[in-house]
């Protein structure tokens, strides 16, 4: 049997270390998203600046 190659090793480790990022970029513009909207920035500002939906930014802002 033949062993994984490193290359094929490395970029598992790329894609783990990059989901693990992408992780924390989304909880920090969650949190982005929350102070602002409780600063008063209109909802269609925000969907403008994040390119989400404003049912993705009402989730955020009010969570169930």
């Amino acid at each position: 049997m033949t062993e994984p190659s490193t290359t094929l090793a490395a970029a598992a480790r790329r894609r783990l270390k990059a989901e693990t990022e992408l992780k924390a970029a989304r909880a920090d513009l969650a949190e982005a998203i929350r102070a602002d909207a409780a600063a008063g920035v209109r909802q269609v500002d925000i969907v403008k600046l994040t390119g989400y939906t404003r049912e993705q930014i009402r989730r955020i802002v009010n969570p169930a």
